[in-house]
């Protein structure tokens, strides 16, 4: 990619014909050190197009019902843009959902006979010690009341055998706590086989209810994203097979979010960073600059014909109405700014033997060969480092 440099503020180079103008010949160019703001890019060119375009189509075959929307009409993400004939859909969902109610029902039938038939003759499938639990909390209590006591007496030995005694008594509370199987009846657990698999009825009808539920989503079709219609395939009346019910039916773009993708040369992906503020200019429209900013940077190397190439993707900042998706465009990617410099056109500086040299006219309106350092190079324009001053006039041509 060709390293170029863009200027932003509009500059004034005073190009003035002087001449040791004598008799028959012609005048000398010239132009006058003046100062700008100036930018190093690179540049690099692609088409712009629209992530957010979407095409939607229906998700099963049917008649079409309506189309609530038409081609340049403004959406919203969500906003409902077609329908199908859904009246056999909309039966299926309710008698979806009275199986569920009477599953619930079921469950709950066989979930109160078991509890009618357990209740209070069992303690569900298993059974505590209560007694026993209680019994050891008692003696537990009584024995750190011992413990207290004695210890307030100095006898530390007998506490200690209280203690061990406590701890005793704590192991056999937790004994007793621990539930045991209980061999239930086989009518019982009968019962119990029936509410599992009135609780599994009830599952399998809360998933029947879902997908009939999904069935009538599908017969409508949303926008995927906020933006313009800009393609209506279908009309009320339409019926859609099973082989043309998947074909686009709407398209939506996205206008204000544009991008642009490009290639970088490996000489000058490494002054790329991701943030960057770019310049886009169009063919189509030209004398119009869009802000933009270096959006993504492929760490994936693409080669063409032996050359390295990175793609990169720049995103447009609030792009006007009158560009649009699929315009060819050039993006300068900013990668150094210099404010308020001196600046020459290129052509007045010349290259001797690695030295930048100008012509400058003297007083007399002879050019005089003056060193000079450059910095940052546009296509029309060079950076003046050092050597001249601002108002200086030097020659467009070398002097023969």
């Amino acid at each position: 990619m060709r390293r170029s440099a863009a200027v932003f503020l509009a500059l004034s180079l005073v190009m003035a014909m002087l001449a040791g103008c004598s008799g028959e010949k012609a005048a000398t160019p010239t132009a006058r050190v003046t100062r700008a703001d100036i930018a190093a890019s690179i540049s690099v060119s692609g088409n712009l197009e629209a992530p957010n375009n979407r095409s939607v189509a229906f998700d099963m075959p049917g008649t079409v019902e309506a189309v609530l929307v038409e081609k340049g009409d403004m959406v919203s993400r969500g906003d409902v843009l077609a329908r199908l004939d859904a009246k056999d859909l909309q039966r299926n969902v309710e008698f979806a959902r009275i199986q569920l109610d009477q599953a619930r029902a079921q469950y709950n039938i066989a979930d109160q006979q078991l509890r009618a038939t357990i209740y209070p003759n069992y303690y569900g499938s298993y059974v505590v010690d209560v007694p026993g639990v209680w019994t050891a909390l008692d003696n537990a209590t009584d024995r750190v009341e011992q413990v207290r006591a004695l210890i307030a007496k100095g006898d530390i030995t007998e506490a200690n055998a209280v203690l061990s005694r406590l701890l005793d008594d704590i192991d056999s509370a937790k004994e007793s706590s621990q539930a045991r199987s209980w061999d239930m009846p086989v009518q019982i657990k009968a019962m119990e086989y029936q509410r599992e698999a009135a609780a599994l009825a009830v599952t399998a009808a809360e998933l029947s209810l879902q997908a009939s539920k999904d069935m009538l989503d599908d017969a409508t079709i949303t926008a995927p994203t906020s933006g313009i219609v800009t393609s209506v395939n279908i009309k009320e009346g339409d019926v859609l097979t099973g082989a043309t019910f998947a074909a686009p039916a709407f398209r939506v773009v996205d206008p204000t979010n544009l991008e642009m993708t490009g290639l970088i040369d490996e000489m000058d992906v490494a002054d790329i960073a991701l943030g960057q503020d770019v310049i886009i200019t169009l063919d189509a429209l030209p004398g119009v600059e869009v802000e933009g900013v270096v959006k993504f940077i492929s760490d994936a190397a693409l080669i063409q014909a032996g050359v390295v190439l990175y793609p990169t993707t720049v995103s447009l900042k609030a792009p006007d109405s009158r560009v649009k998706d699929g315009m060819s465009a050039t993006a300068d990617i900013i990668v150094e700014k210099r404010p308020n410099v001196l600046v020459l056109p290129t052509t007045a500086v010349f290259n001797d033997a690695g030295v930048s040299i100008v012509y400058l006219i003297g007083s007399d309106g002879k050019p005089v060969r003056r060193e000079t350092a450059t910095g940052l190079r546009s296509g029309r324009l060079v950076e003046i480092a050092s050597g001249l001053q601002e108002g200086d006039v030097v020659a467009l041509q070398a002097p023969k």
